[in-house]
C-alpha cells in the first residue's frame, strides 16, 4: 500500500509527464509564446490549465522536484512555494518521500 505522500507525488508525475508532451509538440514556437499545460498538483482528478510560456515551463522543469500549480492547489505539508505570479505558483516537494518520487519519475532523467 502507498503512503499519502507517494499518492500525491504519482499524481503530480503522471500531469508532468502529460505537460511534457504539450510541451514538446509546441517546441517550434516562439518561447515567449504562451501554451496550455495542466495543473501539475497532486489533487486527483485535477483537470485545471495554466497559461505558460515555454521559457518559463523550461525554468519550473530545469529542477525535477519543481511542479507548476494553481495556488490554492498547495499541499503544505508535502510542498513548499518558490514562486509565485498572477497565473501559477512553482512549488518544490519537500525531502524525504515527495522529492525521492518527484525525481524517480522524473520524464528527463
Amino acid at each position: 500500500m502507498t503512503t499519502r505522500e507517494e499518492r500525491v507525488a504519482q499524481n503530480e508525475a503522471v500531469s508532468r509527464e502529460i505537460n511534457e508532451g504539450l510541451e514538446q509538440a509546441h517546441a517550434d514556437e516562439p518561447p515567449d509564446r504562451y501554451l496550455r499545460v495542466y495543473c501539475e498538483c497532486g489533487r486527483s482528478g485535477c483537470e485545471n490549465m495554466i497559461a505558460i510560456t515555454a521559457s518559463e515551463y523550461e525554468r519550473v522543469r530545469s529542477d525535477p522536484v519543481r511542479f507548476l500549480i494553481l495556488g490554492e492547489h498547495l499541499i503544505s505539508d508535502i510542498e513548499r512555494v518558490v514562486e509565485e505570479t498572477d497565473r501559477f505558483v512553482v512549488i518544490a516537494k519537500r525531502e524525504g518521500t515527495p522529492a525521492r518520487v518527484a525525481r524517480e519519475n522524473d520524464p528527463r532523467s
